[in-house]
């Protein structure tokens, strides 16, 4: 399961890894595990009162998709997302509290992208 941190915040933002960051990640897995399933986890909405922007939208997300990747976007049950991560063999997660949750209680493997999920 891949966390690609993208709605709240503008593609120019430290937090936001290039798609070419979560590919390399998912050819490497694909190396180990060549019929893995992989699903990527993000938003194209702003859930935060206090950013207005839109910054994402669903073809942003092309690449992952002509990469075999399934995207999910704008879930709303947020705790079916945090189980998917959670019980994924491999968990990319973003530099975020929310994905810091998930990896957290994960048995499996899981990718840290670096630095606090904070930048702190």
């Amino acid at each position: 399961a891949l966390h690609l941190r993208r709605g709240d915040l503008p593609a120019t933002d430290w937090m936001v890894r290039p798609d070419s960051y979560y590919l390399n990640i998912v050819e490497g897995i694909r190396k180990r595990w060549p019929d893995v399933d992989v699903h990527a986890f993000s938003s194209t909405k702003v859930r935060k009162k206090d950013n207005k922007g839109i910054y994402w939208k669903s073809s942003d997300f092309d690449a992952l998709r002509s990469a075999g990747i399934s995207v999910h976007l704008d879930d709303d049950d947020l705790v079916d997302i945090w189980a998917h991560f959670s019980r994924a063999h491999v968990f990319v997660m973003a530099a975020s509290y929310f994905s810091y949750v998930a990896a957290v209680v994960s048995p499996f493997c899981v990718v840290f992208p670096g630095g606090d999920v904070n930048n702190q």
